[in-house]
């Protein structure tokens, strides 16, 4: 195997680093590598992909807006959209800068039910989540809405993400989507919760307005997240009050119950046999 390659195999280590972590990711491949101009050759797809993946939010140039980097609004190499300013920027994914903003050419189909299911999922957003990200694009004839909400605390030894895609198409007023939850503890170990859920649903579309369409949309999409949340507390609840239990020894080996009122006593017996010598 040649050094790009083994580079390269090195690097996708990136993909499946923990949620805000991804720096001392990249910081331990350093060290492994030690070698930054070949590093910083094979690791650029590799970044994109990971940042695409995490959603990551990106103030966008010349604007007052902020918009996901994601699969579903790049438009070129390094190239994104963002749909609601009508905006193209290029976005450097080693450094995270955004850069050389340009008007993006006039909306396509579907974009009305797209900015009004966007207004819907912003208020559902800030009302639901502490710090949580929603984008919606036009990708490939459906309209498409990401949801990332993160919350870091390194320094508790937590990290934790939400991430959620949501497609509906217009045409046939289908919906999918799929949400994930990934947390990781790592104080004096290293546990972490990977969980995924898919959903799928038909909205009536008839007579509706894209007004219309897009509330019964967002409506689908919080209900079906409210269910993975409560899913989610469930098997919390499952876990503490009967799997941890079932892994406790009901009895000890000798298949007899701890008499701890005698342990006592012989403690006590020792403790005064060794005072009087």
């Amino acid at each position: 195997m040649s050094a790009d390659d083994r580079i390269a195999k090195v690097a996708q280590f990136l993909l499946h680093s923990p949620p805000g972590e991804v720096d001392d990711v990249f910081n331990d491949i350093r060290g492994i590598v030690n070698d930054d101009d070949a590093l910083q050759e094979q690791v650029g797809p590799v970044l994109a992909e990971s940042n695409m993946q995490q959603f990551l939010s990106v103030e966008v140039p010349g604007q007052q807006s902020k918009v996901l980097i994601t699969p579903y609004n790049q438009i070129g190499e390094d190239r994104y959209l963002d749909p609601n300013t009508r905006t193209e920027f290029a976005f450097d994914h080693l450094r995270r800068v955004a850069s050389d903003a340009q008007e993006a050419s006039e909306a396509g189909a579907n974009e009305e039910v797209r900015a009004e299911l966007q207004r819907e999922l912003d208020g559902y957003v800030a009302s639901y989540y502490a710090s949580g990200s929603v984008s919606v694009f036009v990708h490939e004839g459906s309209v498409v809405s990401c949801i990332v909400s993160n919350r870091f605390s390194p320094g508790n030894y937590w990290n934790g993400s939400w991430r959620a895609v949501w497609s509906f198409d217009p045409a046939t007023g289908q919906l999918n989507g799929s949400a994930k939850v990934r947390v990781h503890y790592f104080e004096e170990g290293n546990v972490q919760l990977d969980t995924q859920s898919d959903f799928a649903a038909d909205v009536p579309m008839a007579g509706a307005s894209e007004t219309d369409v897009a509330a019964r949309v967002a409506a689908k999409i919080k209900t079906f997240e409210a269910e993975f949340q409560q899913a989610i507390n469930d098997g919390y609840t499952q876990l503490a009050e009967k799997t941890f239990r079932g892994l406790r020894r009901t009895l000890p080996v000798t298949r007899n119950k701890v008499d701890w009122e005698k342990i006592a006593n012989y403690k006590i017996g020792g403790e005064l046999a060794s005072a009087e010598n």
